[in-house]
């Protein structure tokens, strides 16, 4: 598997050394990598967003961890009594406690698509902000190519790394009137 990794970035190499003239492929290609996630992260809305959605998924864990506690001791006292129970009751207690689970695994499920879709809600715009800011600067400082970092082969730090201009750029749009933050991307230079 490595071995055709690294001959499909080798022949990719020989594909653009043969494509761009020798001398000038060094001036023509001006490209940048993003690390969209840690721009997102580490934008003072994205810790802010972020932190508000954490602590709401704690707080929903906790009351979900409670529940659970709580069935738990149900049935274990179930479990102490049911030697003394008539059938009929026992067997009413055992679908009691059935659909206890069910309705807890219901509630988790509820849950992880209400923390999934707040999550979605609140990071769209920021997302949409991240790459306002790459437009901005790719346009600006004339990148013909921009790659997200996480599709590289080896995302080690570099020097066409802009990730920490690109949460710049987002932390002033933030700054900015709503409606002044596009025109000023799309119109840079």
């Amino acid at each position: 598997m490595l071995n055709r990794a690294v001959r499909w970035t080798l022949g990719m190499g020989l594909a653009l050394s043969v494509t761009l003239p020798a001398g000038k492929a060094q001036a023509q290609q001006k490209i940048a990598i993003v690390d969209i996630r840690r721009a997102i992260e580490e934008s003072t809305e994205g810790k802010q967003s972020i932190g508000g959605l954490k602590a709401e998924a704690e707080r929903k864990q906790k009351e979900l961890l409670t529940k659970q506690d709580e069935l738990k001791k149900l049935e274990e006292d179930f479990l102490k009594q049911q030697s003394v129970l008539q059938p009929a009751a026992a067997q009413k207690k055992r679908e009691e406690l059935q659909q206890k689970v069910m309705q807890l695994q219901e509630a988790l499920q509820r849950a992880q698509q209400d923390i999934g879709q707040k999550e979605a809600k609140v990071l769209q715009p920021l997302q949409e902000k991240v790459l306002r800011a790459i437009d901005g600067i790719a346009r600006r400082d004339n990148f013909q190519m921009v790659l997200r970092s996480d599709v590289l082969l080896w995302p080690q730090q570099s020097p066409m790394d802009i990730t920490n201009e690109v949460i710049r750029k987002v932390n002033e749009m933030k700054q900015q009137p709503a409606g002044g933050a596009p025109a000023q991307t799309g119109g840079s230079k």
